[in-house]
């Protein structure tokens, strides 16, 4: 499904320094990058952001996210290498339950866990 068909509701979000340039509808983490595989992430960004800006990032409530697989609504969701959303293992870093489903390239509506 296209991201224009997607709603969102941020509750909280806030400013962190971009470390690297971050493309919008990404996990990112503590460090102001890209979220690694399976790492636990600060929040989501909306719009993308360049290097050094002061990004903000969606930390609670529902958010729109790129995903590298294919995520049933329901699963718990973690992130992929470049930040997008994959399907958690029970291995991983839990950021979110997806909301809806989506296939590779897709966009899918997370509601962020704390």
């Amino acid at each position: 499904m296209s991201l224009s068909n997607k709603t969102y509701q941020p509750v909280q979000s806030i400013s962190i320094k971009a470390t690297a340039d971050l493309p919008h509808a990404r996990f990112i983490g503590y460090d102001g990058a890209l979220s690694g595989d399976a790492e636990l992430s600060l929040g989501v960004t909306e719009v993308s952001w360049l290097d050094e800006q002061y990004a903000q990032v969606i930390t609670l409530g529902t958010a729109i996210v790129e995903s590298a697989g294919t995520i049933a609504a329901g699963e718990n969701v973690t992130s992929a290498a470049n930040g997008k959303a994959r399907k958690a293992i029970t291995t991983d870093a839990v950021n979110g339950r997806a909301l809806d489903s989506a296939i590779d390239g897709g966009f899918v509506r997370i509601k962020l866990v704390p």
